[in-house]
């Protein structure tokens, strides 16, 4: 079991048979626990012997309705704020559970144990809470910290491709901001590195005032479809199509050289992802999606860029930046041909 820590000072657990180690940890916290997991993942909750709330996993679950569903059964249930909520499962779990927790009694302490690639790498880290609601991803929620993270590397045996994908996604997005060793590492000795990449940013700007947006890159294109697919593709899908695209502009606005950005074409293309825009795309949705990003200033949406793998560019400390309409039409025709 390796001990890290993050910019909140929360430990992060990581390695395997960690869930006992959880257990004590909750006790000592408060006289009560509760676990909350998706459905997918209640036979690991069961295994736990603590109280249990399930819910109906994916993204069409993180909602505000849900959140409320789930408050109201801990109201039922006489939980007090004496008790820890245990967000176990993916990322959407750890982002809904943990708005909750944030706001249950005006705040309970929180525990998130990661049961997938992209939650370990992506969704664990940065304090970040939240819901989706009918016009965007993630536009309510909260910065709350965990007590601590367990990330039980057991519980990565019998995750299917497609969820190793999800998490590749976004370890390969660290490699192209800050770290390019990411991108030829295998996958189990890239975790890691991943978590440290990202804890490394986030002491740097907790807040997102500005470094932290270099977490973005390949989301603001991502999210958008996200949107438009009315979350049926996967995050770290839709992550990496993002990705490319980006990258791609990138290279079309000078900053990235062609050959680079062919070698992360080739990596994304050749990696298994489908890169494939969703049956219902439309661009005027997409537009429309893309507005309600936050990186966004005034009437102008903005764009983390690379300027070569393994470093995205400062633009004077905003680590984002407008692009002309011309650029933009230029990126989505391209987008279009390519993968639509």
């Amino acid at each position: 079991m390796k001990q890290l820590h993050t910019d909140s000072g929360a430990p992060f657990f990581l390695g395997e048979d960690l869930f006992n180690e959880m257990i004590a940890f909750c006790e000592k916290l408060g006289s009560k626990t509760v676990v909350i997991c998706e459905e997918g993942v209640e036979k690991i909750g069961k295994k736990l012997g603590l109280d249990l709330l399930t819910f109906p996993g994916g993204e069409v679950s993180k909602t505000r309705e849900m959140k409320a569903l789930l408050e109201d059964e801990l109201l039922t249930r006489n939980v007090g704020r004496d008790t820890v909520i245990v967000a176990l499962g993916g990322g959407v779990t750890l982002d809904l559970v943990g708005f909750l927790a944030s706001t249950y009694l005006r705040g309970v302490p929180l525990v998130l144990a990661p049961t997938t690639l992209l939650a370990i790498v992506d969704a664990s880290l940065g304090n970040k809470t939240g819901v989706n609601t009918p016009q965007g991803k993630n536009l309510i929620g909260s910065f709350y910290s965990p007590k601590a993270i367990f990330a039980d590397l057991n519980t990565l045996q019998t995750l299917p491709k497609k969820e190793w994908l999800n998490g590749l996604a976004e370890i390969w997005k660290a490699g192209l901001i800050a770290d390019p060793a990411l991108l030829k590492e295998e996958v189990h000795t890239a975790i890691e590195k991943a978590i440290r990449v990202k804890i490394k940013i986030l002491a740097k700007d907790p807040t997102e005032q500005g470094m932290r947006r270099i977490l973005n890159f390949g989301h603001t294109i991502g999210h958008a479809i996200e949107k438009v697919a009315e979350y049926t593709i996967a995050h770290g899908e839709a992550v990496a199509l993002g990705t490319v695209v980006e990258s791609y502009l990138s290279y079309k606005l000078g900053h990235l050289s062609k050959k680079e950005f062919g070698i992360i074409q080739k990596h994304y293309e050749t990696a298994g992802f489908s890169l494939e825009l969703p049956p219902n795309y439309r661009r005027k949705d997409l537009l429309a999606a893309m507005n309600l990003d936050k990186k966004k200033a005034g009437k102008d949406v903005r764009f983390v860029l690379i300027d070569k793998i393994g470093h995205a560019m400062p633009f004077d400390g905003a680590y984002c930046t407008a692009i002309s309409s011309a650029a933009k039409k230029d990126m989505l025709d391209w987008m279009e041909a390519q993968y639509g």
